[in-house]
């Protein structure tokens, strides 16, 4: 069924370009968002979004590897975690080509990856600790992960009072600029190279295994 759909979606977006039309609809946006939620690999949405010409550069960010922190500690990470990373990056990348721009940061669930292993193994200053909770929370009032979970009263129960974007927002914004040229610059060599645009200097690879950030 599957298979079928993603076959109807790379047909409708040919048949779009060969009419000279609007590509990502809305009917086809939500339709690449519910397949993200059903746990699709995030480099069949980029394979789409590189037939539809979308920017190199959000193509990538796409299909680039997910960036953690930390050494021994990113097999911590949750399941669901990896997934809202799917989601969130093409919910992203999505809302970028409606408002015909690229932007510079990576997802709040792309922070929590990469906060969450080192928080095992070192204490966070105040500053960074601020980040991570507000990452976290933002995250989870989003995705709801776990059922019959009372998300409306998540900061109470965290402990803490509400930390305003405002607060955090110099460091979250360095952070999260931080990995998201990271990801660009790991991802494979070859995403893009169907697209006509200028020559691009030529990046190493990374497994994406490989891929850590510290904060440290």
């Amino acid at each position: 069924m599957q298979q079928q759909t993603l076959f109807d979606i790379a047909q409708t977006i040919k048949n779009s370009k060969s009419k000279g039309e609007k590509i990502l609809t809305p009917n086809l946006q939500k339709m690449l968002k519910v397949l993200a939620s059903m746990g699709m690999d995030r480099k069949v949405f980029a394979c789409l979004l590189e037939i539809a010409e979308v920017d190199v550069q959000l193509v990538k960010y796409l299909a680039g590897p997910i960036i953690t922190g930390g050494r021994e500690w990113r097999d911590a990470i949750p399941t669901w975690v990896w997934q809202a990373i799917a989601i969130d990056r093409l919910d992203t990348i999505l809302e970028e080509v409606d408002k015909g721009e690229t932007g510079k940061l990576a997802t709040p669930s792309e922070v929590l990856a990469v906060m969450m292993p080192i928080t095992f193994e070192v204490p966070l200053s105040w500053e960074w600790n601020n980040v991570y909770l507000w990452a976290s929370h933002t995250t989870l009032i989003k995705h709801k992960p776990f059922p019959n979970y009372d998300y409306e009263n998540l900061w109470k129960i965290i402990g803490t009072t509400p930390i305003d974007y405002k607060q955090i927002q110099h460091d979250y914004e360095t952070l999260a600029s931080d990995i998201r040229t990271r990801v660009i610059k790991n991802v494979s060599s070859e995403w893009g190279k169907r697209l006509k645009q200028k020559p691009h200097k030529k990046v190493n690879t990374l497994k994406e295994i490989n891929a850590q950030l510290s904060l440290f």
